[in-house]
């Protein structure tokens, strides 16, 4: 989160706004790391601590920082508040036909673009992260419990290395809802293989930095997946 001397002016306070907000989507700031003293964050940037102060407000207003009383101001977990805000969209949707056919639709747009962005801006920290997922996901390919789980990192760590902080936050709301789809898709025969090789083409267009045919290969395996339970869905309704 390196800061450089800046003149004051009223764009001082975004510019602090989006070096934290591009420290937190890298990874250099995790959840629940603690910012830095108000005199300290100034000395880095080069401002008053007024317009320091007035950065981390906003920045707690979007939801990026949490205030703690007596001990400062830390990173917020997405995930926690995923669960307390828009976790309640997981129990509210009912994911019929048409709620499941609603939550690909959103998927194909959702994923496909934060591909695309992370392979334009991804870091290669975010690659060595999705390769690591991928490649655990090969050393347990019998274990469905871990495969369930890697499989949700991984399309969450697609969505921070999009470097986009609303996107993951969505991801973040949108694991609960796709709980039930990954089981279903992961029960299929041979669907579980085959979403590992998929997983490793878009691992490896992103690594290439080719954002357009990372894009396609996110849309093929989601594509590939919504088909598979569907035909599942079809052949227990026929028994």
């Amino acid at each position: 989160m390196g800061g450089s001397r800046v003149p004051e002016s009223g764009a001082l306070s975004e510019r602090i706004i989006a070096g934290i907000s591009d420290a937190v989507v890298s990874g250099e700031l995790a959840p629940g790391d603690r910012l830095p003293p108000e005199r300290e964050l100034a000395e880095q940037f080069g401002v008053s601590r007024t317009v320091v102060r007035d950065a981390v407000k906003t920045l707690s207003g979007r939801g990026i920082l949490r205030a703690r009383r007596g001990a400062g101001n830390f990173v917020a977990d997405p995930a926690e508040d995923a669960a307390v805000g828009l976790g309640a969209l997981a129990e509210g949707l009912s994911l019929g036909d048409e709620g499941f056919g609603d939550l690909f639709e959103v998927r194909k747009v959702l994923e496909a673009q934060a591909a695309h962005w992370a392979a334009r801006r991804g870091s290669d920290h975010h690659v060595g992260r999705l390769r690591g997922i991928v490649e655990e996901a090969h050393r347990h390919a019998d274990d469905p419990g871990v495969l369930d789980e890697t499989d949700a990192r991984f399309h969450l760590a697609v969505a921070e290395a999009s470097r986009n902080l609303v996107l993951v936050r969505v991801m973040f709301a949108l694991l609960d809802l796709l709980a039930s789809s990954r089981r279903e898709a992961l029960e299929i025969a041979g669907r579980a293989r085959l979403s590992l090789d998929e997983h490793e083409r878009i691992v490896e267009e992103i690594e290439r930095r080719d954002p357009e045919a990372a894009r396609e290969a996110m849309l093929a395996h989601l594509i590939s997946v919504e088909s598979a339970i569907r035909f599942s869905d079809r052949q227990r309704a026929r028994r």
